[in-house]
C-alpha cells in the first residue's frame, strides 16, 4: 500500500465521496477501501486531520474519533505490501460482489503480536460474521475452540471478531450449523485448516499469524 497522497479523483472514494459519509452505504464504502491501494495512507491522513465522521481506511467513523483511532492505527503500521497497479475497483462491482480480503499477506513475516491485535489487523475493526442486521462494529472477540478451561494464549486462528448482534446469532446455533460454518471447530481439528465463512460472502482459512487466506467451495471441508 502507498505512504504518498492518490492522483486526484484516481480512486472510487473521490469520484463518488457522499458514499463514503452516508452511514446507510457503509457497506458497499468498505467493499471499496478493502482492496484500494492508498489504504495505508488514508488510515494516516484520517488520524493527521482527526477526521469524526465517515469511512477511512475501511474503518466507519461515527463522531468518536478516539473510538476509531486504535483500528486506523492497526493499518497505518501494517507492512506495506508490493504495489498494486490494478486499477480502481468499479461501482458495480462495489455494489454487488461481497467485500474481498481485508489485506494483503506481506511477503516477510509480520512481528509476533497478541491474538486480539492481530484478529482487530484482520478485521478492521469490524464484524466477520456479516448476518442479515449485522451492525458491522467490532464488538466481542469470540472462541472457536470452547474448552471447559480458557486458553491463555488462543492462536488468532481460533479467534473472529463479531458485533453483539452477530454473537449473539452464533450463540444460538446448533452445534451442527455453527461448525459447517466454521464458527465452531470440533473438538482434535486445528483451527487453521477449517474453513471459516468469512462475513458473510466467501470461504477463508484464518492462519495463526493472523492473516487470512481465501479458499475455493470445492477447497472447504467444513
Amino acid at each position: 500500500m502507498s505512504d504518498s497522497p492518490p492522483p486526484s479523483r484516481s480512486l472510487v472514494c473521490q469520484r463518488d465521496p457522499e458514499r463514503w459519509f452516508d452511514r446507510h452505504q457503509r457497506r458497499d464504502a468498505l467493499a471499496g477501501c478493502l482492496v484500494c491501494p492508498a489504504r495505508r495512507w488514508c488510515a494516516r491522513e484520517a488520524l493527521d486531520c482527526n477526521a469524526s465522521w465517515g469511512m477511512w481506511a475501511g474503518v466507519w467513523i461515527d463522531g468518536h474519533r478516539s473510538d476509531a483511532a486504535p483500528y486506523l492505527k492497526a493499518i497505518a503500521a501494517e507492512d506495506a505490501s508490493p504495489a498494486d497497479h490494478r486499477p480502481p475497483i468499479a461501482r458495480d462491482v462495489i455494489s454487488h460482489d461481497p467485500p474481498p480480503r481485508p489485506l494483503r499477506r506481506p511477503a516477510a513475516a509480520a512481528p509476533l503480536r497478541s491474538a486480539s491485535a492481530a484478529v482487530l489487523a484482520r478485521s478492521c475493526g469490524h464484524c466477520e460474521v456479516f448476518t442479515p442486521g449485522c451492525r458491522y462494529s467490532f464488538d466481542r472477540v469470540v472462541n472457536r475452540c470452547p474448552s471447559p478451561s480458557p486458553i491463555k494464549n488462543p492462536s488468532p486462528a481460533e479467534l473472529f471478531a463479531t458485533c453483539m448482534l452477530c454473537a449473539e446469532m452464533v450463540a444460538g446455533l446448533q452445534p451442527q450449523l455453527a461448525t459447517r460454518s466454521g464458527y465452531l471447530v470440533a473438538a482434535g481439528h486445528d483451527p487453521a485448516s477449517v474453513p471459516f465463512f468469512w462475513r458473510g460472502s466467501r470461504w477463508v482459512l484464518l492462519a495463526r499469524d493472523g492473516w487470512l487466506t481465501e479458499i475455493g467451495d470445492d477447497a472447504r471441508s467444513a
